[in-house]
């Protein structure tokens, strides 16, 4: 499914991805490109429940100790418009029933009020987590998850992306417009910046960009680079190599069972010992198709086991 034929739809949208890799910039995108007025936004991670539910769905006067007036929420005060739920995996599961209950009924009761009110906006949710590993172990309700995945949309962290150095040298050019003027990289930078991991994807990129246009200086240099840039280390990441070598293994281990059990799901989770939850998400962010392993010859083999 195309984001373009959701946009004006009612259907929630997930959107997933590492810390820094334009969730909320796409979130935002989505209601801009939309037919709707309002955009609320709420972060929710480090409220607690009580904090939460008075920010989602408002309160009546009088109704906790503090309440000195009625409020509405923002289940409410965003009306037709978007609601942005940014790292929606660290909601409690009490809040998640809460929650369940608007999505399934697109009612709710400001906190203190025995009177419903008709939720009509259009939620869209952001985690870093993945949702399926926390259902898998008991943190994230099962029922939520497959309410919120509707239409979900990875975004992808900057390492993976075939075209590194067009994405940076599109975002220096957009930083370029705001400063004046063009930075120019020395075929040494560039060769640093195809190299390095970037772990806090195009937040971290855009930070470098800004401490670089911040030297008001048009040929960037090695000797211009913050220092964990410079660091001959960020060239060899062992950690990262470590944790490519990690997914390498797992990517192949799991098509060796896949091979050997036909491609059924639940004979392989029961080999390998993993909740199905669990290995539908891995085959999942492996981009491993069951469907062709069905009717395999077992002998097949698998390079690297």
């Amino acid at each position: 499914m195309k984001l373009e034929n959701i946009i004006n739809s009612n259907y929630p949208i997930l959107i997933t991805g590492e810390t820094g890799t334009g969730k909320t910039f796409m979130a935002k995108d989505i209601h801009r490109k939309s037919k709707r007025m309002i955009f609320k936004q709420l972060n929710v991670a480090g409220l607690n429940d009580a904090l939460v539910e008075s920010e989602l769905f408002g309160h009546e006067k009088g109704a906790f100790s503090g309440a000195i007036c009625c409020k509405k929420g923002f289940f409410e005060s965003v009306e037709n418009g978007t609601l942005f739920l940014d790292e929606i995996g660290e909601l409690s599961l009490t809040t998640q029933a809460k929650l369940l209950t608007v999505l399934d009924e697109g009612l709710f009761y400001r906190v203190g009020s025995t009177s419903a009110k008709k939720f009509s906006g259009r939620f869209i949710y952001a985690t870093h987590k993945n949702l399926e590993l926390e259902v898998a172990n008991g943190r994230f309700r099962e029922d939520l998850f497959y309410r919120l995945r509707y239409f979900e949309f990875k975004q992808q962290p900057l390492r993976l992306k075939t075209n590194i150095l067009g994405v940076i040298l599109t975002a220096s050019q957009e930083k370029g417009l705001k400063h004046g003027y063009q930075l120019i990289f020395s075929s040494e930078v560039f060769s640093i910046f195809e190299n390095y991991k970037w772990p806090g994807n195009l937040r971290e990129l855009a930070q470098t960009l800004d401490y670089l246009y911040c030297l008001n200086k048009k040929m960037i240099t090695i000797d211009d680079l913050p220092y964990w840039l410079r660091n001959e280390n960020c060239k060899t990441n062992s950690s990262n190599d470590y944790y490519e070598a990690l997914e390498s293994f797992e990517y192949n281990y799991l098509k060796k069972c896949m091979i050997r059990n036909s491609g059924a799901i639940n004979k392989t989770a029961i080999e390998i010992g993993l909740s199905k939850v669990t290995l539908i998400s891995k085959l999942k962010k492996y981009d491993i198709d069951r469907r062709l392993y069905k009717n395999k010859p077992k002998e097949e083999k698998v390079y690297g086991l």
